[in-house]
């Protein structure tokens, strides 16, 4: 599903019939409150970014960050289209610095790590604590992530942020990916409770079950 209105039976019948997006809709509804600020790094098409929006309502604010121009010109098209008018959307990578850096494109997926039969694609990449800054420095409630592999060095551009915030983080966790970088689920667990996090590892298609941090899908991480 490209475009979608949230309220039609088309995308609730989506949802019903795709496990992985109903897990991560129920679970971002069930930790974001009205009024939090939130950014959603790894936007896509904007499925999370919608999700986010209506559940922090007309006083919160969703920040949302996707690389790809064909990715990003659809979650323009979508938070149009949802009246998401709390968000503003950059179309930028994030990570550990702020460069261009070499993107590659397959299906609907896309990240740093090279995959077969990829689109090679420069961005733009910044970092959550650079961002943060050069906006004001506004304190941040909730971080959601699927940034393909880069979930340690997007966490690592964000270590200011972390200590300053007493924020949560829904963060996918792609373990191939994480593993072509040389950086392990266990790696992203140590830097988190380093700076004071409690961890607990999500499959989202299964989430009333506890789960290993081996076979995780996600990671929910809160002070």
């Amino acid at each position: 599903m490209q475009s979608f209105d949230y309220e039609s039976p088309e995308f609730q019948t989506h949802l019903e019939e795709n496990a992985h997006a109903r897990g991560e809709v129920t679970s971002l509804q069930s930790i974001c409150e009205p009024g939090m600020t939130v950014l959603d790094i790894g936007a896509n098409k904007g499925v999370t970014t919608v999700t986010l929006a209506r559940a922090v309502g007309g006083t919160g604010r969703v920040w949302a960050f996707e690389p790809v121009p064909e990715s990003f010109a659809l979650l323009q098209a979508n938070l149009s289209r949802n009246k998401a008018a709390n968000v503003q959307a950059f179309q930028m990578a994030v990570g550990a610095q702020t460069a261009e850096v070499d993107f590659h494109v397959h299906g609907e997926g896309s990240g740093i790590v090279p995959a077969q039969d990829a689109e090679p694609l420069k961005v733009t990449a910044t970092t959550i604590d650079g961002f943060l800054r050069d906006h004001g420095g506004v304190n941040v409630d909730l971080i959601s992530s699927d940034c393909e592999g880069s979930e340690l060095l997007m966490l690592r551009g964000a270590r200011q942020t972390l200590m300053a915030n007493s924020l949560q983080i829904f963060c996918e966790i792609h373990h191939s990916h994480l593993n072509a970088l040389g950086h392990s689920v266990t790696d992203v667990v140590a830097y988190l409770t380093q700076l004071g996090f409690q961890i607990r590892p999500l499959s989202v298609e299964h989430l009333e079950s506890d789960v290993e941090l081996a076979h995780c899908s996600h990671i929910h991480a809160a002070r």
